[in-house]
């Protein structure tokens, strides 16, 4: 199995590819079972960088949201 080593952008695209394949062409059933595998392992790593991004966003918030001025409530 192809281990997905690309990026976010270059994994979903990869997705496409083998979605297209396993719904457009007729593959033996190993061939059909490699693309899976691959499928399965490239959408866990971009849904884990999707969780790592998620969570420097809410960090950068965070971080931020000490330094923004407080506006006056009272005007």
């Amino acid at each position: 199995m192809a281990a997905a080593t690309g990026g976010f952008a270059q994994d979903l695209e990869r997705l496409e590819q083998i979605v297209r394949r396993l719904e457009a062409e007729e593959l033996d059933l190993d061939e059909a079972l490699r693309l899976f595998e691959e499928g399965v392992e490239r959408l866990r790593a971009a849904r884990e960088r999707l969780s790592a991004a998620e969570v420097r966003v809410k960090q950068v918030l965070a971080e931020q949201a000490g330094r923004l001025p407080i506006e006056d409530r009272d005007r």
